[in-house]
């Protein structure tokens, strides 16, 4: 049987999916931080990217780090749509990412993160990623197959 994925169980595959996937997760991340933080002077550290007591919301600094975290679940949506390009693995992926993100956080703080609007941000950015990644994976997986000018039938 040969065609596309014929092979039902590539461990191989999947684990260097999961591996692109969160490399591209945290390059965007890092990359939006940068940017953003430079508009505003601000110093990028690791504590943006794991430190969970900086996405409390009661600044300005802090909300403008969430937004980040939502923009990211943008583009790492997109980066599961080029990577992985399966409608069906989109959650499991977005879900993948986010749970090793929670676990770097863990070792990182040396604690579970206790701060509720972490976890809020955490749920709306897998939604977004979700949402944007099947969208898009939908989309491309139901493109017409181009045929040649003539069918012979």
């Amino acid at each position: 049987m040969s065609g596309f994925r014929s092979q039902k169980w590539d461990p191989w595959l999947i684990i260097s999916q999961i591996i692109a996937v969160q490399a591209l997760y945290y390059f965007g991340l890092g990359l939006w931080l940068f940017l953003i933080g430079s508009t505003f002077q601000q110093k990028p550290t690791l504590d943006y990217l794991f430190s969970y007591k900086i996405l409390q919301l009661s600044s300005w600094n802090e909300r403008l780090l969430t937004s980040v975290f939502l923009l990211n679940a943008l583009t790492s949506g997109f980066g599961i749509v080029s990577i992985v390009g399966r409608y069906k693995q989109c959650l499991d992926f977005s879900l993948t990412i986010h749970f090793y993100h929670f676990i770097i956080c863990w070792m990182y703080n040396n604690q579970h993160p206790n701060i509720f609007s972490w976890y809020v941000i955490q749920f709306l950015s897998i939604v977004i990623m979700t949402i944007f990644s099947e969208h898009f994976s939908k989309k491309n997986e139901l493109r017409n197959i181009p045929l040649s000018s003539r069918a012979d039938l």
